[in-house]
């Protein structure tokens, strides 16, 4: 049962490396206009600042195991 549902999601699982590059370069740049001006006692900023990092890492991990698995 494990090697099934694991062997469907590696068949569902194509990441798109322009896909990620486009996330990556717009939530760094959200990422950097966001720490211009850092009001952390808003908690809608904090939110949004916890959003975008997340984001961030999430492409960055996702270009990381793309470049890897071709080599």
């Amino acid at each position: 049962m494990y090697r099934i549902v694991r062997d469907t999601l590696e068949d569902w699982y194509d990441p798109n490396i322009e896909s990620a590059l486009v996330v990556l370069m717009g939530s760094s740049f959200t990422l950097f206009l966001f720490l211009n001006s850092p009001d952390f006692t808003n908690p809608y900023y904090v939110f949004g600042v916890g959003v975008v990092s997340f984001a961030v890492v999430f492409a960055a991990l996702m270009l990381i195991t793309v470049l890897l698995k071709r080599r």
